[in-house]
């Protein structure tokens, strides 16, 4: 991490490197964290902190295109890639749904609740309202597991289901709900929990 910031923070980029894994625990992470947090973190290096703030948004850039180019599949290693980027650095449970047309072709994607470190509270009617007002056809939801245990719990497994079928009532399909953690991608279609 000291070779990338030394265009940035020249001599102090190692003891800046030290700073930020000290801090955020993972290059990932310090990718990850708000402007705010960084600039606490790394405490006078502005120009190391825009920098790392500019390769996040080239990433996302990256991943982005990669999303709206490809048919919304809970299988799809772009769309995990993309959803690790989204979910997996933050230390609480998140949300994300992923809308799409009847063709599965990408419309739109948002983090929707966001819980504590174990547990998410996500209510249906803000997907189901969300989904309506885009035209959508179906939604593919994904949360992380910051504990980095990648199996759905009772709870993920009994509200999936009841939206399931409070989407199927209103015409709508639930593509999929994947767990995301760094490590691995969980299907609960392809796992029997829808």
């Amino acid at each position: 991490m000291a070779d990338l910031l030394a265009p940035f923070a020249g001599d102090g980029a190692a003891e800046l490197a030290d700073r930020l894994i000290a801090r955020f625990g993972s290059l990932a992470r310090a990718l990850a964290a708000s402007p705010a947090q960084l600039h606490a973190a790394a405490g006078g290096h502005e120009a190391a902190c825009a920098a790392i703030a500019g390769a996040r948004r080239l990433v996302e850039a990256a991943l982005d295109e990669e999303l709206v180019r490809a048919p919304v599949d809970g299988a799809d290693p772009a769309l995990h890639r993309y959803l690790r980027a989204r979910l997996v650095a933050a230390d609480t449970e998140r949300l994300h749904v992923v809308y799409c047309d009847a063709a599965r072709g990408y419309l739109a994607d948002e983090t929707v609740a966001a819980g504590d470190a174990r547990r998410i509270e996500a209510r249906a009617r803000p997907v189901i309202e969300r989904a309506l007002a885009l035209g959508a056809a179906g939604f593919l939801m994904a949360h992380n597991h910051p504990s980095g245990v990648c199996r759905p719990s009772a709870d993920d497994i009994a509200a999936t289901r009841q939206l399931a079928a409070i989407a199927e009532a209103l015409e709508l399909t639930l593509v999929d709900h994947l767990i995301v953690t760094r490590r691995s991608v969980f299907s609960m279609r392809d796992g029997g929990c829808l």
